[in-house]
């Protein structure tokens, strides 16, 4: 079952931060106000259970339909994934269109400080870019939630036993900055080392096919994670998102 309310949030970031709770690795924060409502965006930046983050930040980006994003109101939508009914044309899809490219990811090793998180350091400066530029934007894809959205990574090519339930295409989680005033468009791309860029239509891993690391699919083993379809969603009682 692919994610569910998959869609893009829009606005203007009131703040963000580091935050963990109890035993949960951190997570970047990002808070945004429309109309009144205030939207959290939590980004996952550390990982817990030996699925290692990839990441890839893009200071040149140039998505798919900049026109259709730029006329968005701010707030959340709903997007159809392609290959459903009525599907929408913002909906992201790292590998079928080509917006990342595996070789480009960088690894984030588990247990590294807050302050050496490379990945940290980059989501909080486009925060603050987006913040000191009140024509700027922050465009958030992902899995909708009570207070906001999460899921903000690539959501397929999970091995079976593991989130493989959640697999689908054109529903991967990004974030897009627009900075009109420098006429420039940047992405954060995040997937895990356990996932899979070879992918087929319902976005389950492609049995025999190497990854970039050279490793076939079906070595890949690793214990069950389960997560909550209400609420927050967490990875062996920790958050993923």
């Amino acid at each position: 079952m692919p994610v569910r309310s998959y869609g893009v949030l829009k606005g203007q970031p009131v703040t963000g931060e580091l935050r963990s709770s109890g035993q949960n690795k951190p997570h970047y924060h990002i808070k945004l106000g429309v109309s009144g409502k205030t939207f959290d965006i939590a980004v996952n930046v550390q990982s817990t259970d030996g699925s290692k983050v990839l990441y890839h930040v893009e200071h040149d980006f140039h998505p798919p339909d900049p026109d259709s994003l730029i006329k968005l109101p701010d707030g959340f939508k709903l997007l159809t994934r392609r290959g459903e009914a009525h599907p929408d044309p913002l909906a992201v899809d790292f590998i079928r269109e080509g917006l990342v490219h595996e070789g480009q990811m960088h690894l984030l090793e588990i247990g590294i400080r807050a302050s050496q998180n490379d990945l940290e350091n980059e989501v909080d400066d486009l925060t603050n870019r987006i913040r000191s530029n009140p024509d700027a934007k922050l465009y958030a894809f992902g899995s909708q939630f009570p207070s906001g959205i999460h899921d903000i990574h690539m959501n397929q090519g999970d091995p079976r036993g593991s989130f493989g339930d959640d697999n689908g295409i054109y529903q991967d989680g990004a974030l897009f900055v627009n900075l009109p005033a420098q006429n420039r468009w940047l992405a954060v791309f995040i997937a895990f080392q356990t996932q899979s860029w070879h992918t087929d239509d319902r976005g389950n891993p492609i049995s025999g096919l190497s990854d970039g690391d050279g490793r076939d699919n079906r070595e890949v083993t690793h214990a069950p994670r389960k997560r909550p379809r209400h609420g927050h969603p967490t990875r062996h009682g920790q958050p993923r998102h």
